[in-house]
């Protein structure tokens, strides 16, 4: 069944005066998932992120048990769904950000979104996100690094850091693997929550993974590259600018198994 877009704010259908406030002021707290089998994977991670990110944006406490009620509210009827939930201040403006009356929930649900396919190309840009520890509503940066890249025949972009330090992608993490390790980069970067359920899911089947710094002149001690985040569990990268990777079919589909491994956590 077909998904109609919609987007609910603490369990109501948007308003006029919503939107515009949302169009006015681009500040707040994101996260995005998959939501199926009456559940999200990863929901406790997610909803931790969201109330981290409310306590350092909006010195507010986020109330999780309401976020899951507005969230079940959004999805009552579906079977399955994208959904990307908001976290903005009421009454928030330019001119007096320190003021906010309170938080406001918004679940935006539309049609199931497919993963990316395996073979992307990335072109690695300089770009550090604002505030990069979170996923927050500003996207200008990555946006124009995404079309950068695009308009140079890459699929998507890669940010890195000072001296080609690697950290992340637009909206996904990257890792690498050597051998049968899995490799992950260190940096200031987000800590997805995919990321995180393939971390421990690998934990859990006992496969060897680290973390360490990665530039772009040590591509070739790697055997594949790959990335990750919501809609798509593992994706492998074929091309990093002109090096390409020997690739490990394996050890993809090992990483989408220690993602499918973690269970969906109902709503």
């Amino acid at each position: 069944m077909a998904v109609e877009p919609q987007l609910w704010v603490d369990g109501h259908p948007a308003t006029k005066a919503y939107l515009l406030q949302m169009a006015a002021v681009n500040y707040g707290a994101v996260t995005s998932f998959g939501y199926a089998q009456g559940g999200v994977r990863g929901l406790d991670m997610h909803l931790e992120r969201l109330a981290a990110s409310c306590r350092e944006l909006f010195s507010c406490d986020l109330d999780k048990s309401l976020a899951v009620k507005w969230i079940a509210h959004a999805v009552q009827a579906l079977d399955q769904a994208w959904v990307r939930v908001t976290v903005t201040g009421s009454d928030m403006s330019l001119r007096a950000p320190e003021s906010v009356e309170g938080l406001r929930v918004g679940v935006w649900v539309s049609g199931p979104s497919s993963p990316l396919p395996d073979g992307q190309a990335v072109r690695s840009i300089r770009h550090l996100r604002e505030l990069p520890h979170l996923k927050h509503l500003g996207t200008t940066g990555i946006i124009h690094a995404r079309r950068q890249a695009r308009l140079e025949g890459f699929d998507d972009a890669l940010l890195t850091g000072e001296v080609g330090m690697i950290l992340e992608g637009t909206l996904w993490n990257v890792g690498f693997v050597r051998g049968n390790t899995v490799v992950w980069p260190t940096g200031l970067m987000l800590d997805g929550v995919t990321r995180r359920l393939i971390v421990k899911g690998l934990d859990q089947a006992g496969i060897p993974q680290t973390s360490e710094v990665v530039t772009l002149s040590d591509l070739k001690a790697y055997d594949a590259a790959f990335l990750c985040n919501a809609a798509t569990p593992a994706a492998s990268i074929d091309r990093i600018d002109a090096h390409a990777f020997a690739g490990n079919p394996q050890m993809i589909q090992r990483l989408r198994d220690a993602w499918t491994s973690q269970p969906v956590q109902l709503l």
